[in-house]
């Protein structure tokens, strides 16, 4: 595959066979934690806010599994689940992932669909799936992603207002209460099969495509591989191979890339949890009767904590 790795260690976890790249992970989005759902959807669709075009652009979204009132506006869900879920509701499940990147971008689409109706089939969970370029500073495609948001109310083909969807299941008459909530997207032992799922779903596209390469949800001592850690030659080391230039100059390149990629790795940081703050104050905003400078001023402990949290979560 086009990732220049040497029996490197892969994000997340798992390992890869003959090159590739794995990487899926998961977390939950609740309103005590901070989170918007409507804010959330916007970011990984580019709506909104982030309509912008100094963002790394989506190339693709999609939305299924939705109550009548959201199927042709997703984002009237998630705007309703900020509105009407309960309090100490999750609002969302988002999971991110890795997309190959010498695949083309039908192929990658196609995979990323397979993955989100894999994850909401039981229950048809509504979903939005958004695939970003992953274009670095330079243009160049490095890392093709996918963000994915998953509601644990399931959608039985009841027909509910956008209130009454998100209040309490009522089993006795479901048709009197709310949308029921799956309790199978919870768990470390979900999250495993999961990973699993997607890595058996990567494997397929690639030996449909004729392609060797293969790649593994586990790490190296579960698969009981002794391998260190290889070197990483970067995006823009891989782009002067491309173009024909020396294993000299690659290597060259490669040392100055990956400090390069490590700032870079800590101004998206930054700026995700600039987003984030921005987010919260913009919803801190359309709360009756509260002053957001004097807020945030109380509660920055709190947030820089919360903040650094879930930085170390993604």
């Amino acid at each position: 595959m086009e990732w220049l790795y040497e029996k490197s260690p892969v994000p997340g976890g798992g390992g890869a066979r003959t090159g590739g790249h794995f990487h899926v992970s998961f977390r939950s989005g609740s309103r005590g934690a901070g989170s918007c759902a409507r804010s959330s959807h916007d970011y990984v669709t580019r709506e909104g806010q982030y309509g912008r075009g100094d963002l790394d652009p989506v190339v693709h979204t999609e939305s299924d599994h939705m109550p009548s009132w959201a199927v042709e506006q997703p984002r009237e869900y998630w705007d309703a689940a900020d509105l009407y879920e309960r309090a100490n509701g999750r609002l969302y499940v988002s999971a991110d992932f890795a997309l190959p990147r010498d695949l083309s971008r039908e192929d990658q689409i196609v995979l990323a669909h397979e993955f989100a109706r894999e994850l909401t089939k039981d229950g048809s969970l509504p979903y939005t799936l958004a695939i970003h370029a992953g274009h670095d500073s330079t243009g160049f495609e490095h890392n093709p992603h996918a963000h994915m948001m998953m509601s644990e109310r399931k959608n039985d083909g009841i027909d509910r207002n956008p209130e009454q969807w998100f209040s309490r299941f009522n089993r006795a008459d479901p048709s009197k209460g709310g949308a029921e909530k799956t309790r199978a997207i919870h768990g470390r032992a979900w999250m495993e099969h999961a990973r699993e799922r997607w890595a058996d779903l990567t494997n397929k596209t690639l030996e449909r495509l004729g392609r060797e390469e293969r790649v593994d949800h586990r790490s190296y001592a579960r698969q009981g591989v002794e391998a260190s850690p290889g070197r990483h030659f970067g995006p823009a080391a891989a782009h002067m191979l491309s173009r024909g230039q020396s294993h000299d100059r690659l290597e060259l390149a490669a040392t100055a890339v990956t400090s390069f990629e490590q700032l870079q790795s800590v101004d998206q940081a930054i700026a995700a949890l600039e987003s984030e703050r921005q987010m919260l104050a913009a919803e801190d905003q359309k709360r009756p009767g509260l002053d957001v400078g004097s807020q945030h001023g109380a509660a920055s402990t709190g947030d820089t904590t919360r903040d650094q949290d879930e930085s170390r979560s993604r």
